[in-house]
């Protein structure tokens, strides 16, 4: 009988090994300058890890199924489903809109597919799922509340008057409620509170009644960034401006001018004068020219690029399952940003923490860490 057994054994096909694993993303790659610049930003840092870990000869090989939402809720469901059902893909990165990503991470939820989320800021992507047990919904961005919180702390402490343009779109409404509770949590209020539709292309009315309001504290959380800066020479108006990490992009300094942007004050997670991300922003300039120009979104990408890599390489798996504990109890992440190296827990799927947020500013032409005033 054992000698059966042995015979039938040896007969039975050895184990399928997996030689390539895909892996869906979805991004805003199109449609307004502000979303394609976060889209694109994060596509490139995410495809940089990958094409390190296949150089360092990292199996199994994988395949990035790329699609643009065109920072559409509906397009982005669609994508989503087709990701699932028709390239049966066991895991999914993306997108730029919190909206989007609200739209489809209860299909990935629901299929069991794990979803790495970036660059979407919106508070709640992981919470709304982080009781689900499991929850396959993760992150690898920056997490708007943390942003806030800095800005605001700082803010209340070193202006008088704190004055808040912002869009309005969901993101934008939804940042300006989220501001308008940290301030009153801090015994504070806006003296001017201005919303624009995101398609105007003029902000001067809503910069003027910041200026008779004698605001000397401007919030930008509309998703034209540049708009905020046009008026102020015309209206003999210079506030310090801050708000969201968009600030940061390079293609804000293209638009803008460095010495409009000089002082203007962002969240960050990326120390920029660290020797890692020196060598990773020489290394992304080589890999793509001009058209690398948002250090912090790109290595946002490439860090969640390196937990996928390093969680493939780990499960040596295809199953959605397998990849979601992975996911979870991955370690030794060498990030850029300042995700730590066990990023994720059981209740905690942001692989950026609060004390990991810093305000950054604008000087000389570059981000630097803002330091406190002595």
């Amino acid at each position: 009988m054992k000698t059966i057994l042995a015979v039938l054994a040896l007969s039975l096909p050895a184990a399928a090994a997996v030689d390539v694993i895909k892996v869906g993303v979805v991004e805003g790659l199109s449609g307004p300058p502000a979303i394609t610049d976060f889209g694109e930003s994060y596509l490139q840092g995410l495809k940089y890890a990958v094409k390190q870990y296949e150089e360092g000869g990292g199996k199994p090989k994988i395949q990035l199924v790329v699609y643009d939402d065109e920072a559409n809720p509906q397009r982005a469901v669609s994508l989503v489903q087709r990701l699932i059902q028709s390239d049966n893909v066991p895991v999914v990165v993306g997108t730029v809109s919190s909206g989007n990503v609200m739209a489809f991470a209860p299909v990935l939820q629901r299929a069991e597919v794990p979803l790495i989320a970036g660059p979407s800021i919106a508070t709640n992507i992981t919470t709304d799922f982080i009781k689900q047990k499991p929850s396959y919904i993760f992150r690898c961005s920056m997490v708007e509340k943390f942003q806030i919180d800095a800005i605001l702390e700082w803010g209340v402490k070193n202006f008088k008057k704190i004055g808040l343009i912002h869009s309005t779109t969901g993101y934008g409404n939804f940042a300006a409620k989220s501001i308008e509770e940290g301030l009153k949590q801090r015994s504070a209020s806006l003296a001017a509170n201005e919303a624009a539709a995101p398609g105007v292309n003029d902000l001067t009315p809503q910069m003027l009644k910041m200026r008779d309001a004698g605001v000397d504290l401007v919030l930008n959380f509309h998703e034209s960034f540049e708009l905020v800066f046009r008026p102020m020479a015309a209206l003999n108006y210079h506030p310090t401006i801050a708000g969201n990490w968009g600030l940061s992009s390079l293609k804000v300094e293209q638009v803008v001018g460095a010495k409009s942007l000089e002082g203007t004050v962002m969240g960050q997670a990326l120390d920029q004068s660290t020797p890692e991300a020196k060598k990773f922003d020489a290394g992304m300039k080589k890999e793509y020219g001009k058209e690398y120009r948002w250090p912090v979104v790109a290595a946002l990408g490439y860090d969640a690029g390196q937990i996928l890599t390093a969680v493939i390489a780990k499960a040596q798996s295809a199953d959605p399952k397998v990849l979601r504990d992975a996911i979870e109890n991955v370690d030794g992440v060498k990030a850029i940003t300042a995700t730590p190296s066990h990023p994720f827990s059981p209740t905690d799927h942001e692989c950026i923490k609060a004390n990991g947020v810093f305000l950054g500013v604008w000087k000389n032409g570059q981000v630097v860490r803002l330091e406190p005033k002595r």
